[in-house]
């Protein structure tokens, strides 16, 4: 990314009172024109090399500012509050580049995560006072009987074990989704957009990859051929391929018909 591509503003605020949240610096950034993963990847980067003072001393968030479409560069907001200042989450309007833009700092999955350390440290007590309790029935000379006990509580207490550790990895996940998905769309938009994509292409195309993040969908084809036939939808064929016989189209929003813009550029953006 190149210093003309950056917007830098000044890291000084005066003091941030109980009733005010920290105050919020903003960058602009824009990345060349590539697939919105890599777009999103680039700025991230950019984020993080560029920054105003060393990570550890902010906090920062990236929003982009403009809809994906194959052949456009990627617009991107950056945020940036100090961490010193930072009390509690909180999400306010900013203004990048004559835009008003909603950013939110503070997750509230860092709780959920907490609970669910502070459940596997109780799982591993109620254990160990099982353990204990097989250890007072040896004592007493039941030996066989204890074994089995303890079998059974150690075959008990790995099942629990892993199944807080899927509950972890689930939640995990569902938060990860959730950031993929951003404001305003739900996952039931993600599985409608993924069982069009199934329901709607051309016996002949030939998929080799799906992406969908933020409500943005684009599909890696082998071959020049569009790969849906259903007028729902608009596509768009990026200007040079991905890779050797293999290119990229975005696929814009599903719309009414008298809704349908005429070109499938206008339905991206």
């Amino acid at each position: 990314m190149t210093d003309a591509l950056r917007k830098e503003l000044p890291l000084e605020s005066g003091p941030t009172t109980v009733e005010s949240h920290p105050q919020v610096f903003v960058r602009a950034i824009v990345t060349p024109p590539a697939p919105p993963w890599e777009q999103t990847r680039a700025a991230n980067l950019e984020a993080r090399h560029g920054a105003p003072l060393p990570l550890a001393e902010l906090l920062h968030r990236v929003k982009r500012l403009a809809p994906w479409a194959p052949g456009r560069p990627g617009r991107f907001g950056v945020f940036y509050v100090h961490a010193k200042e930072f009390r509690a989450p909180f999400e306010t309007e900013v203004e990048v580049d004559g835009q008003s833009v909603k950013v939110a700092f503070g997750r509230a999955g860092d709780q959920v995560q907490r609970a669910q350390g502070w459940a596997v440290i109780l799982l591993l007590f109620v254990l160990t006072g099982a353990g204990l309790g097989t250890g007072l029935v040896l004592a007493t000379g039941a030996r066989a009987q204890a074994e089995a006990r303890l079998a059974t509580a150690e075959k008990l207490g790995a099942e629990r074990f892993a199944a807080a550790q899927a509950y972890r990895r689930q939640v995990a996940q569902a938060r990860e989704l959730r950031l993929a998905l951003g404001r305003g769309r739900s996952i039931s938009d993600l599985v409608g957009d993924l069982t069009w994509v199934a329901t709607s292409k051309t016996p002949e195309a030939r998929l080799a990859a799906v992406h969908w993040q933020g409500g943005v969908m684009a599909v890696e084809v082998r071959g020049e051929q569009p790969p849906f036939a259903a007028p729902d939808r608009r596509l768009e064929r990026a200007a040079h391929p991905l890779r050797a016989g293999v290119w990229l189209w975005g696929i814009g929003a599903k719309q009414a018909a008298a809704d349908r813009p005429s070109s499938t550029l206008g339905a991206l953006r």
